[in-house]
């Protein structure tokens, strides 16, 4: 017997089950970070700034995922330490005065930044959980 013929039927099922199981709210913040990563790949390859290319996003669940390349080096040439330390800085760092992001804080939207050097290989990959914005 084909195992394909099983499993595929069982795995259309049970990615169904798991989609049908998403409250209202689940599948409200599903449509709106899918709608920001088609609007997000519609204009990719971006030029960022002179060391920043974004290629690609992505989303699952309550993530959005941002893949980006730095054009001008390869992962052995950056001090990874370094590296995060001023994409902490200036990226994650002003995530939650970002105008546009509100909705992001309210629906608890993790951000996900992943680096790649210009030679395709991993740099890092850093995030924020935007729900740590809100105010008390």
């Amino acid at each position: 017997m084909d195992l394909a013929k099983i499993l595929l039927p069982l795995i259309l099922t049970t990615s169904f089950l798991c989609n049908a199981e998403q409250t209202e709210l689940e599948r409200a913040l599903s449509q709106k970070l899918t709608n920001a990563v088609i609007q997000i790949n519609s204009n990719v390859p971006k030029i960022l700034d002179e060391e920043t290319r974004l290629d690609s996003a992505a989303t699952f669940r309550n993530f959005i995922i941002y893949n980006s390349t730095m054009v001008n080096y390869s992962a052995d040439q950056l001090d990874v330490n370094a590296f995060n330390h001023i994409i902490e800085e200036v990226v994650i760092g002003t995530l939650c005065a970002k105008k546009g992001l509100e909705s992001f804080i309210d629906l608890g939207v993790i951000m996900v930044y992943r680096y790649h050097g210009k030679n395709g290989q991993y740099i890092s990959e850093l995030s924020k959980d935007m729900a740590t914005c809100k105010k008390t």
